[in-house]
């Protein structure tokens, strides 16, 4: 499997609750995220189809998390599987990797970085294309982008 994806996406499937989605509670964050009420997040996040029409592409980089963990267990033997796999020691990198391959093709596009926050259902759109994504991830973190060209408003 690659390790970049760049797809164009025909169908986004999206809805507003998928914006609820983001107060879920999760492991250390009974509230959902913690950057929920924040800049380009929801509730003030502007659904999608108002922001960018077609043509859409996805930019997808997948990340060994299981791989990650056993190279940190190593180098931190005490260190818990929850430690090994925490945000703090890999996310950044898989974020400025996105936004690297994203610019290279990113012309006069508009780059959603949290495509979730705009109410796109990521594991429903990915299906649709052949990209299956696992829920709480084990073994591959996948962070993704949507872009599409900016929708331009009559004033």
């Amino acid at each position: 499997m690659k390790e970049i994806i760049m797809q164009d996406l025909k169908d986004i499937v999206a809805a507003d609750c998928t914006k609820e989605w983001c107060k879920l509670p999760y492991p250390n964050h009974p509230n959902g995220c913690p950057n929920y009420n924040k800049k380009d997040c929801p509730p003030e996040a502007d659904f999608f189809k108002s922001i960018i029409s077609p043509p859409f592409k996805l930019v997808a980089v997948r990340f060994n998390l299981e791989e990650h963990a056993k190279k940190m267990k190593e180098k931190h033997p005490r260190w818990s599987d929850k430690q090994a796999r925490c945000v703090l020691y890999w996310q950044k990198g898989v974020d400025k990797k996105l936004k690297q391959e994203c610019e290279k093709i990113a012309d006069d596009n508009i780059i959603l970085y949290r495509p979730e926050s705009h109410g796109v259902n990521l594991f429903a759109t990915c299906k649709n294309i052949g990209l299956i994504l696992e829920r709480n991830p084990k073994k591959y973190v996948w962070k993704m982008a949507i872009l599409g060209k900016k929708i331009l408003r009559n004033n």
